[in-house]
Parts: C-alpha cells; sequence; structure tokens
C-alpha cells in the first residue's frame, strides 16, 4: 500500500469530539434533522442500535447537568450545529439545555431500540407544523447517508455478512505497516500532535478532580511508582474521566472513539515523555499505532460488546511502544499476543466515568506488554484464542465478537437499563 493510502486512512479516522462520541452522534443526527426542517417542533422519535444506546444511556453530555438520551436527542435540536460535525454541542446555552429539559419533560422526545441491525444505527424522525424530516446515521458516528422528507420508506438493513470484508486495510501486513511508520515524511505526520496536544489539556483538567487527581496522588506518595507504565495511566485516566464526566473540551478520537484515541496517544506520550523519546519518533510510532488501531477495527466493527480500548487501540499503542524501544516485527507481534492473552474479554457496558479505568487497566497493560515483548516474553499461538499472526489474531477475535458474544450486548443493556435514570451530574 502506497503513502497515501496509510495517510488517508489515519486522517479519516482520527477527528475532534467534544463530549462522547455516541451521544454526540445522536445531537449530529438530530441538530442536521432541524436544520432541514421547517416549522415548531412538536416531536421527535430516536431510533438507536443496542450498542449505541448502551454507549449513550449514563455519560456526561457536554453543557449538559443531567444524562440521559433522550436529553441528548433533544440538545441536538435545540442546541446543535449541524455544521460542526463532533463538536456539534460545543457552544450549548442555558437557554438551549432549558428547551431540551422542557421537550423530554413534556413527552416530545421518543427514544426506540432496534435489535434487527447489525452496524451503528442513529435514526431521527423530526415532526414539526409543517414539516415531518427522516435523518439516517449508518456505519460510522459522522456518516448520515439520508434526509428524508416524509413520506419515506422505513429504514431495512440489506442483507450481508462482514461489512467490512473488502476493506482494503486487511490486505495489509504488519511489515507493510511498519515500513510506513519509518519512512513517510516526518512532515506528514504533524496532525498527530495535534492530536496529542489536545488530549493533553483534556488530561490537564482531568487532574484536578476524580480518577486522574487520584492516581496523581498515588504516584505522589509513592503507592504507585513514578515510571513509563505510569506515566501514561495518569494521562490517560485523567484525560478520560474528564471526558466520561462531560468537560466541554474537544478531544482526538480514533475510529470513532474519544477513549481510544486517549489511549492510543496519550500512551505513546507517557511513554515518550519518560523516557526522553524524541518527538518524530514518538510520532512515527503513533502512525504505527492508529494503523493497527484501525486494521483491528475492522474485525471487530465499529462498536462491539468487546471494550476497543484495551483490544484494539491499547493493542495499537503497544505496538507503537515497541517501537520507540526500537523493536521489530516480532517483538510487535508478541506484544499485541500479550494483550488477547490478557484482556480480550474485557466487556464494554456503555460509557461513563467508569470507561477511565478501563482506559488506564489498557493503557498500563499497552505498555508492560510492550516492555515484557522486548524480553522476549509472550502468550503464545493456541493459548485460547491467540493466533500466530496479525490476520489470525483478529479473525479469531472478530469470531469471538461477532458469533460467541451475540447475546452479550442485548444482557449489558438490559443489566444497565434496571438502574438508569436521568441524574444529575456529581
Amino acid at each position: 500500500m502506497t503513502d497515501e493510502f496509510f495517510l488517508d486512512r489515519m486522517h479519516r479516522a482520527i477527528m475532534p469530539s467534544t463530549g462522547c462520541t455516541e451521544p454526540v452522534a445522536i445531537a449530529l443526527n438530530t441538530a442536521t434533522a432541524r436544520a432541514n426542517a421547517v416549522g415548531e417542533v412538536q416531536s421527535l422519535t430516536i431510533t438507536l442500535d443496542n450498542y449505541l444506546y448502551k454507549n449513550a444511556m449514563g455519560v456526561g453530555i457536554p453543557g449538559a447537568d443531567e444524562r440521559g438520551v433522550a436529553l441528548c436527542a433533544a440538545m441536538g435540536v435545540t442546541a446543535g450545529d449541524a455544521s460542526a460535525s463532533m463538536r456539534v454541542l460545543d457552544h450549548v446555552t442555558p437557554e438551549a439545555l432549558a428547551q431540551a429539559k422542557a421537550m423530554v419533560a413534556a413527552g416530545k422526545v421518543q427514544v426506540r431500540t432496534r435489535e434487527d441491525v447489525h452496524g451503528l444505527l442513529v435514526e431521527s424522525v423530526l415532526t414539526t407544523d409543517r414539516d415531518t424530516v427522516r435523518v439516517l446515521t449508518l456505519q460510522s458516528h459522522t456518516n448520515i447517508v439520508r434526509i428524508d422528507h416524509a413520506p419515506f420508506e422505513p429504514y431495512v438493513e440489506r442483507e450481508g455478512g462482514d461489512a467490512y470484508a473488502d476493506d482494503p486495510i486487511r490486505r495489509c501486513t504488519l511489515a507493510e505497516m511498519i515500513a510506513f511508520a519509518r519512512h513517510v515524511p516526518a512532515e506528514e505526520l504533524a496532525f498527530l500532535q495535534d492530536g496529542i496536544d489536545m488530549n493533553l489539556a483534556v488530561a490537564r483538567e482531568g487532574l484536578t478532580f476524580g480518577l486522574g487527581l487520584a492516581v496523581h496522588t498515588l504516584v505522589e506518595q509513592g503507592a504507585i511508582g513514578d515510571s513509563p507504565v505510569s506515566r501514561a495511566e495518569e494521562l490517560c485516566a485523567a484525560a478520560s474521566y474528564a471526558r466520561m464526566s462531560g468537560v466541554s473540551m474537544p478531544v482526538m478520537t480514533a475510529t470513532g472513539s474519544g477513549n481510544q484515541g486517549i489511549t492510543l496517544l496519550l500512551t505513546i506520550e507517557g511513554v515518550a515523555q519518560a523516557l526522553g523519546i524524541d518527538r518524530e519518533t514518538k510520532l512515527r510510532a503513533a502512525a504505527l499505532a492508529n494503523l493497527v488501531n484501525i486494521y483491528v477495527k475492522t474485525f471487530t466493527g465499529t462498536l462491539s460488546a468487546v471494550c476497543a480500548c484495551g483490544v484494539a487501540s491499547g493493542l495499537g499503542a503497544s505496538v507503537g511502544v515497541v517501537y520507540m524501544l526500537g523493536g521489530g516485527e516480532t517483538q510487535m507481534l508478541n506484544a499485541m499476543q500479550n494483550i488477547l492473552g490478557s484482556i480480550c474479554g474485557m466487556i464494554c457496558d456503555g460509557a461513563k466515568e467508569g470507561c477511565a479505568n478501563k482506559v488506564q487497566l489498557s493503557s498500563g497493560l499497552a505498555v508492560k506488554s510492550a516492555f515484557l515483548a522486548m524480553k522476549g516474553m509472550s502468550v503464545k499461538d493456541g493459548d485460547g484464542i491467540v493466533g500466530s499472526d496479525l490476520r489470525s489474531l483478529f479473525e479469531n477475535l472478530g469470531h469471538l465478537v461477532r458469533e460467541g458474544m451475540e447475546n452479550t450486548n442485548g444482557v449489558i443493556v438490559e443489566i444497565m437499563s434496571k438502574g438508569s435514570s436521568c441524574r444529575s451530574l456529581r
């Protein structure tokens, strides 16, 4: 594959987002509906796939002091900027928030889920006194594929198997990705530093409260030693906790997830800080890590029942750390085997502050797995689901996620729904 191919894939996979990407995807969809409808709003119906619904149920919403799918859908209508992509809720005023709450309280927002779709789905139907508009988002958070005025046909998913089966990145080898990272002109990777800086700003905010402050305090007290592992964990925990609490600051996402962007970029940044790695080497490592993350997500899907911060972005970050340590393809494969042999079963039970603990775990394990790989230690082929090469590793993982965990997400949503309510931010 060419440099242009790899650069294009990275640019398409990395974008800034203010707030967790699932409620933001909902708000972007409903803001688009409002922008295309004329008249006074009468009702809004939002339909989601179960995976996206799970991740929007209890997470903080930028500019809001309460949570919930209905509220973020209403905020897209009253406060959203449809032209701002994943920064749709950058400018929420108290008046717009009050209007959104009033919509929900008046019963004007209905939330539905569909279990008969297999990819990301956001469908809103906004009815006014003069118009009815349907907006459809499919497969990825910003991929709005249809804007229809009534009458329109109900959405029916096309039959088919693996949506990513023909993705050309699946034909890439790890050797090709490494070669790209080593030889692409350094100036082409400057945008990755912009992402690191953006996520560092959120981490600095997160070090003042919650998990970030707790981890930082433990490091200072000596309970957690100051090391490349703890440096990465501290940055990642702080940024993730701040983001999941609803802090109105943008983060640089990766493959549709802010926490994946945090895990990828700040794990590598933390190790680079701890070891004094130069900027160019760090950015080349970040490029390789991002490509591995993109590759993995074509097997697991945009959203799944497993936590992608571990098996995708944490795994990619581990490859990037091996790169910074001077390791080669064998050590990188061993680092990936260490990750999948450890936390391939870590579930995704919705977006919330607790995700920061998983991000911290994934980041720390990524660094430790890389150092272990450099010492020749790895979980071996045939140990559980661990494969012998890049392709088999993630074919096995994808099979586990798609077929083996087919009912897991529904059970998670059922459990979460028992305690779900619109609650104030702490």
